[in-house]
């Protein structure tokens, strides 16, 4: 049997305006400079503290973190969505084992896919702090695959990020882009890259 690994902010589900608000929040609670929306978009997919040691060079990027993670979830149910379509493809897909591989903490990678009713769908749910090394270090994908007891020649990593692209490379795994995310198809374009859902499934075919 096949395993699809899924990323899950900006590939599955529309997080981007709960990320930017939290982002946002915790700058402002520690004094700090809010950067542009471009530059935090750039950096999504990589673990939270090394996001705000990028784009807050002279902040505390541990204590900027923790406020990020206490403040988020209120952000997270009001903006988070799935994007349209992706219910129909996880369950055109329930003959494949399926799993998540995000750069949340593992809590939050859980409560955000119970909230967004869809962890049934997933046999393994993996977030960075669960392993060694995040994206795009290969750990993440390694671990998942363990858990699933699948191949690399059997396993497809789906993201919208190069983080998640280049964590399938380094695990020697398909990888597949998708182009409604943080990235986009120009930056994902030595990569496969669907431009739907529906394009997706069909790739996954």
């Amino acid at each position: 049997m096949r395993l699809i690994v899924f990323d899950l902010d900006g590939t599955l589900s529309d997080s981007r305006a709960a990320i930017l608000a939290t982002f946002a929040d915790a700058c402002r609670a520690h004094g700090e400079h809010v950067p542009t929306e471009d530059a935090i978009s750039a950096r999504i997919g990589l673990p939270l503290e090394e996001m705000f040691s990028q784009v807050v060079p002279r902040g505390d990027a541990a204590a900027l973190s923790a406020t990020y993670r206490s403040t988020y979830i209120p952000h997270d149910a009001v903006h988070t969505r799935l994007f349209p379509g992706a219910i129909d493809l996880l369950v055109a897909l329930a003959d494949r084992r399926l799993a998540i591989a995000t750069s949340k903490s593992q809590k939050g990678a859980e409560n955000s896919v119970t909230r967004a009713g869809i962890r049934p769908h997933f046999d393994v749910v993996l977030g960075q702090d669960s392993v060694a090394r995040p994206k795009p270090h290969a750990d993440m994908l390694v671990e998942v695959m363990r858990r699933a007891g699948v191949a690399p020649d059997r396993t497809v990593m789906v993201g919208d990020t190069t983080f998640d692209l280049e964590m399938a490379d380094a695990a020697g795994v398909r990888g597949i882009g998708v182009a409604w995310g943080h990235h986009g198809a120009e930056r994902l374009g030595r990569w496969e890259v669907a431009g739907s859902m529906r394009e997706l499934g069909g790739l996954l075919g």
